[in-house]
C-alpha cells in the first residue's frame, strides 16, 4: 500500500516538474496572437482564444451548475493578496449517507471565482473517469494543474492567470492519442 502511494506521489511530482519546466522554458512570455476557439472547454459560450497549444480563458457567467459541489478551496492564483475560490462540481447526486451515486459518465465543471468574475477552466463530459486538480507555485508563479482521466483519456493541463489578458492561460502538457487504460493503482 505504501509503495503504491509513493508511486502515485512520485508520478504527480514528475508531472508538476514537467509543468514547471514548461513554464520556465516559456520564459514568462504571454500569449502574443489570440484567435477565437471554443473547443478546449466543450462549451459553446466560453470565450476562449488559441495560440498554438495555449488557450486564453476569459470570465463568463455560468448559467447552471452541476448537481453537487465535489471539492472547493481558496488560493491566491492571481497574486492580488486575496484568495480566489476554486470549485469543482459534478453532476452526480449524493445518497442519504453522503456518498456519490456514480454512473458511467458525468458532466463536470471546474471554475475559479474571483469576486463577481467566474472563469470556467473545464466544462464538459467525462466518460468513466474523473477530474483532479493541484494548486502549486513554480518559480513564484501560482499555477493550477488539472488531470482528466478516463478509460480512453489521460489529459494533463496547466492554468496560469494573465493580468494583461485578464484571463487564464491554459496549456495542454500531455494528451496522448489512442490511449486505452488497462490498470489504475489505488
Amino acid at each position: 500500500m505504501v509503495r503504491q502511494v509513493l508511486s502515485v506521489v512520485m508520478g504527480v511530482m514528475m508531472l508538476v516538474f514537467l509543468a514547471a519546466c514548461q513554464l520556465e522554458a516559456d520564459d514568462g512570455t504571454e500569449v502574443e496572437e489570440i484567435e477565437h476557439r471554443g473547443e478546449e472547454n466543450h462549451s459553446e459560450d466560453v470565450e476562449t482564444a488559441n495560440n498554438n497549444d495555449q488557450t486564453m480563458i476569459k470570465a463568463k457567467k455560468i448559467e447552471s451548475y452541476p448537481a453537487s459541489l465535489y471539492e472547493q478551496t481558496g488560493f491566491d492564483i492571481d497574486q492580488d493578496g486575496e484568495d480566489e475560490q476554486i470549485e469543482l462540481y459534478v453532476n452526480a447526486h449524493k445518497d442519504e449517507d453522503g456518498e456519490f451515486a456514480w454512473d458511467d459518465g458525468h458532466n463536470w465543471l471546474f471554475v475559479v471565482k474571483d469576486g463577481n468574475e467566474t472563469y470556467p477552466l473545464y466544462d464538459g463530459w467525462v466518460q468513466l473517469g474523473s477530474l483532479s486538480f493541484w494548486l502549486i507555485e513554480s518559480n513564484e508563479t501560482p499555477m493550477i494543474i488539472l488531470l482528466k482521466t478516463g478509460t480512453a483519456e489521460f489529459t494533463l493541463q496547466t492554468f496560469r492567470f494573465s493580468e494583461e489578458e485578464k484571463g487564464f492561460i491554459q496549456e495542454t502538457q500531455f494528451n496522448p492519442e489512442k490511449v486505452n487504460f488497462w490498470y489504475h493503482s489505488k
